[in-house]
């Protein structure tokens, strides 16, 4: 049988929301998981042999998880009071605080409201359920190319916050003459230089 995927809800729900948006999920803009390269599976009962074919993305190896957790708007938790939510919800599922520190690897307050952290598939389904936890969705690579989760990192209890180049547009450089040009547009023109006086017309022959 092929591998167990999240239920349609969470992939729905994860098509909406921008990750990196999230960092982070980061949102991080793009969808927010579960992404997939492709790889094909076994042929369904009463398919006719034909195989089906699921995406996975760089990263997702159903060993990294991002919990996508919701929080009450008033009065909302502070960043800290976050974090303590995210360690004692992965520590209800490993059993002790000391493992839930040991395998949660990102976070995130503003971008998204979730942690990421390495278990399972079997275990990922403990997630399912507990209180405050919105999804429970497959992790995979913001930066292919550094192979990063995205979020601020979290390495046994050290936090080091995360940070993305943002987009800073190039200042147009005007030239002198097109300054002046302005200038003048404005403020009509120099003092130094009367302007043109109109020819007189010059009288018909027949008159």
């Amino acid at each position: 049988m092929g591998r167990t995927k999240s239920s349609p809800s969470s992939a729905t729900a994860s098509a909406a929301l921008p990750r990196a948006a999230f960092p982070a999920i980061a949102v991080a803009a793009a969808p927010l998981r579960p992404r997939r390269a492709r790889q094909p599976e076994p042929p369904a009962a009463g398919a006719g042999g034909e195989q089906r074919e699921t995406i996975l993305l760089p990263g997702c190896d159903y060993n990294h998880w991002l919990i996508v957790m919701e929080f009450p708007k008033d009065p909302a938790p502070t960043r800290e009071q976050m974090i303590d939510t995210y360690l004692n919800t992965l520590a209800t599922v490993l059993g002790s605080m000391e493992e839930a520190k040991k395998n949660m690897y990102a976070f995130s307050t503003t971008t998204y409201t979730g942690f990421q952290c390495t278990v399972d598939e079997e275990t990922s389904e403990k997630f399912k359920g507990l209180p405050g936890v919105l999804w429970v969705l497959p992790d995979s690579y913001i930066d292919v190319k550094n192979k990063d989760y995205g979020g601020d990192k979290y390495i046994n209890g050290e936090i080091i916050p995360c940070t993305y180049p943002t987009y800073q547009p190039k200042e147009r450089r005007t030239s002198k003459y097109e300054s002046r040009r302005y200038e003048r547009r404005r403020d009509g023109p120099p003092a130094n230089r009367k302007p043109r006086q109109q020819a007189p017309q010059t009288e018909s022959a027949s008159s």
